[in-house]
């Protein structure tokens, strides 16, 4: 906005965009342009004269569907070729009209049915390259009178995918093939056959392209989704480097003007941005899509940004910025059916194809940025209860102009001047981002606390005045005092009952054991002398239903006396259990059960709720060793099967590196290089059973074989000298 602008800022539409793009009641042969205008305070102006500068969006129909279009070195004209369609088109900024008619005459063969179409240079810039279906390439002169047809290449066994000129070199010609071959042409010559072949061991080629900086070198895609690099230079006719770029076939690759960057498209669903000149496997940037991409270019004067159209199902050309890979930065969507083919006159200039028909010239003022659609406000939670936000503050980006605001510059420039130097464009033009953004750190959760309550509360129950007690002390070093309170109240409500339990268990053992000496008791003449339980039965007799009347009292009694202190206790700790479960503390809730569970009953289903979230939380925070004595302690058997699960470990070969599957009779040897793995190091010989091995030197062998030497000895028997014993005191490995 300039410096004396002081209304507000103003954005079209998306009625207003809606009306850029154009209607599609043309009929074939003629032009429609929607025309806009943006004004100093950037709003944005339509009109319907062809003639009104500076954006025209010119849309040209013609007779079938299109399958490809290139232009020529100077951007004046364009061919678009299909499988019923050849012509050249002379594109301005204002329309679209048609030059030449290629696919002329009565005797129409599947010569003129295309693929793809290149137009040459230098040397070659009045003539144009048809790849067709029959596996034909056709030559055609644009200076030759009647007929352009120059010269027809017949080598290919199968359809022609792509063809391709030598930059600065228009003579030399790359043809792609479903064959599995890329051949070289050299057009000087009319009558020799190709130059140079290139088979890439490997099925169809999709796409071949030079290197606009190398131009001896060049790249194809392949159907197994794999991309080569070439040399043409290179004698023994080999590529130079392999990537296994995509999940299905590789569609479409283009070269950056760089020469050492190379994206490539997939039906995978994916764009991929390679380092040629690196022998890393992994793509420096990796864009996905709505749809597989069928063709990309990269836009030129913007090192960052690609182009790309979908093979099905998407009817929109899109311009990512490869930083950004998420969502598009601009989208063209005037097309009704998925563009075939497209192509950048200048950085913002592009022009596209489609099988509905129409040729289209688009400006990247046209295009709207799919961004500007979404919602800028958004909210998420860490693991640690930490809330994130950003919230958007205005309705598009602003530059605050600081020379019309002095007190902003002057305070810019004391705080330039005490932190870094500054520069005087910095000074003069501030960025203000849409959105305010910030972490809000909630009292809500304490991660602290939670890992320490998990690693050192005592869950055993054995013991509930010690546990108690323990417990109580944590809490309340970690200033939880209502947690610590509740544990004192725990330990005061069942001490007694503890006591007293442990107490009638003490004294039903002392008594049976004086019983059963005195029973046992025998005389020195060996015959049995009358214990005195037998004395006083023979004295005072008791029948059967007498006796049963006593034991029911006795049993009566008893209950008469706990029954009242249980039935009181459970009803306060169920309120503890209601309390901790309504502020949602299922910690609290596990550990408190686990300390008192053989004293209260707690529903099976509230008891699974309260373990299996307990649970999820130890294993969100990676605490694996409290989950798992967790798990172990829990009563619930559908809890107790989290630890039943099998794990599984993959080995893998230590010459090739390639993953050991094994068989039916065991992972020794492995499939791809058929070389054994590592022997056994008592025996050195190779171990087709249970193979048992050190963590921490990766050295072992036969079971039988190291349990023998380990009961002995100590460190490992290769003479590595690593000690493979466990040893508590400084965490060691064990075999």
């Amino acid at each position: 906005m300039p410096a004396n602008s002081r209304g507000p800022l103003q954005f079209a539409t998306q009625t207003a965009l809606n009306a850029s793009r154009l209607s599609s009641d043309s009929t074939i042969g003629t032009n429609t342009t929607v025309t806009s205008q943006q004004d100093g305070n950037d709003n944005v102006t339509f009109y319907d004269s062809p003639t009104s500068p500076p954006y025209q969006a010119i849309k040209y129909q013609l007779p079938g569907a299109l399958n490809a279009l290139s232009s020529s070195p100077d951007g004046e004209y364009v061919v678009v070729a299909g499988r019923e369609v050849l012509k050249v088109l002379h594109v301005t900024d204002q329309e679209a009209t048609e030059y030449i008619n290629l696919r002329t005459g009565s005797n129409l063969s599947l010569n003129y049915s295309s693929n793809d179409v290149k137009w040459g240079n230098n040397g070659t810039r009045n003539k144009i390259a048809t790849a067709a279906t029959n596996g034909a390439i056709i030559i055609w002169d644009l200076n030759k009178s009647g007929r352009k047809t120059d010269r027809v290449i017949s080598e290919h066994s199968r359809a022609v995918n792509r063809v391709c000129f030598q930059p600065n070199n228009g003579y030399i010609l790359l043809s792609a093939s479903q064959d599995g071959n890329i051949k070289a042409w050299d057009l000087r010559d009319p009558k020799a056959a190709a130059k140079y072949s290139y088979e890439g061991k490997s099925e169809s080629v999709r796409d071949v392209q030079f290197n606009p900086m190398h131009t001896h070198e060049f790249a194809a895609g392949f159907e197994t989704g794999t991309i080569q690099k070439w040399d043409m230079r290179n004698p023994k006719l080999i590529y130079e480097r392999k990537v296994s770029a995509h999940n299905g076939p590789c569609l479409t690759v283009d070269w950056h003007p760089d020469g050492r960057t190379l994206a490539s498209g997939g039906r995978d669903r994916t764009i991929k941005v390679w380092d040629m000149n690196s022998d890393s496997r992994k793509p420096q940037y990796t864009i996905r899509t709505m749809a597989s991409v069928s063709r990309i270019q990269w836009r030129p004067g913007y090192d960052n940004e690609i182009a790309s159209c979908a093979l099905l199902s998407d009817n929109g050309l899109h311009v990512w910025d490869v930083r950004r890979p998420n969502i598009a930065k601009y989208t063209f969507d005037e097309h009704s059916t998925t563009p075939t083919g497209f192509q950048w006159l200048s950085p913002d200039v592009v022009i596209s194809c489609a099988k509905d028909r129409y040729f289209m010239r688009h400006e990247i003022v046209g295009a709207y940025k799919p961004i500007e659609l979404l919602r800028k406000n958004g909210i998420g939670w860490n693991i640690h209860g930490d809330l994130v936000f950003s919230i958007d503050k205005s309705t598009g980006h602003q530059f605050v102009d600081e020379a019309s605001t002095p007190g902003l510059t002057n305070q810019a420039s004391r705080k330039s001047s005490r932190n870094r130097t500054t520069t005087g464009e910095e000074l003069s033009l501030q960025y203000i981002p849409p959105q305010t953004c910030g972490i809000a750190h909630l009292p809500l959760f304490d991660y602290g606390t939670f890992s320490v309550f998990a690693q050192n509360y005592v869950i055993n129950g054995e013991n509930l005045k010690l546990a108690c007690e323990t417990n109580a002390k944590i809490a309340w070093s970690m200033q939880r005092f209502r947690a610590a309170q509740t544990w004192k109240i725990v330990q005061l409500l069942f001490a007694d009952v503890e006591e007293e339990r442990d107490s009638e268990q003490a004294n039903g053992i002392d008594e049976n054991y004086h019983n059963m000496s005195v029973t046992k008791a025998l005389t020195a003449n060996g015959n049995e002398v009358i214990s005195e339980s037998d004395s006083e039965s023979s004295v005072s007799p008791v029948n059967e239903d007498e006796k049963d009347n006593e034991e029911a009292s006795s049993s009566d009694s008893s209950e008469s006396l706990e029954s009242p202190i249980i039935s009181q206790n459970q009803e306060i700790i169920n309120d503890l259990f209601h309390y901790y479960t309504e502020q949602s503390d299922v910690q609290m809730c596990v550990t408190l059960y686990l300390i008192v569970q053989q004293y209260v009953h707690i529903n099976a289903d509230q008891l699974e709720d309260w373990f299996t979230s307990y649970i999820d939380l130890l294993r969100r925070f990676k605490l694996w060793t409290s989950a798992t004595d967790i798990i172990n302690a829990c009563p619930i058997d559908n809890v107790r099967a989290l630890n039943l699960n099998a794990t599984t470990i993959n080995i893998t070969c230590n010459n090739c590196f390639k993953l050991v599957l094994g068989t039916a009779q065991g992972s020794w040897a492995c499939d791809k290089c058929h070389k054994l793995l590592n022997p056994c190091s008592v025996c050195h010989q190779t171990v087709r059973g249970l193979y048992v091995w050190c963590q921490g030197c990766n050295h072992g062998g036969h079971l039988g074989h190291m349990r023998d030497w380990f009961s002995m000895k100590s460190q490992c028997p290769t003479g590595c000298g690593h000690t493979c014993t466990l040893d508590m005191s400084t965490q060691g490995s064990t075999e």
